[in-house]
């Protein structure tokens, strides 16, 4: 019988993003805030104003800015932008499997770099499974 917990070396954040992503939409963004602030540099969180609620999260990676907003009925926003000395040259809007398979890629690859980041992806992955 397998274990039933995703481990570090087993699972991706992509994979784990894309299962989450079909389960419960509304705790996507929540999952991301939880398990990147504080661990990836540079994380913006927005919130609502009367809710608190997660609205949208931006993420500088592998060279990139990653948006993800809370869009009208209960949808997203995605899309990935290239920024050149703190200016957005380009955006590229994306499909939210896309997105999130794009963006699992570059946030697997920016915390298995670093000890921290290890150690917050299994404690993200043992949570979410």
């Amino acid at each position: 019988m397998t274990d039933p917990t995703p481990s570090f070396d087993s699972a991706s954040v992509a994979a784990v993003l894309a299962q989450r992503s079909r389960e419960d939409r509304d705790a996507l963004l929540d999952d991301l805030v939880t398990m990147l602030t504080g661990v990836v540099p540079g994380v913006q969180v927005q919130r609502s104003l009367l809710r608190r609620r997660v609205s949208a999260i931006r993420l500088p990676l592998a060279g990139a800015v990653y948006l993800l907003k809370r869009g009208s009925h209960g949808g997203f926003e995605a899309s990935r932008q290239q920024e050149v000395r703190g200016v957005v040259v380009r955006t590229v809007p994306l499909e939210i499997d896309a997105f999130l398979s794009e963006l699992g890629v570059a946030i697997d690859e920016e915390l298995r770099r670093t000890e921290h980041g290890r150690a917050a992806l299994e404690k993200w992955l043992t949570a979410n499974a």
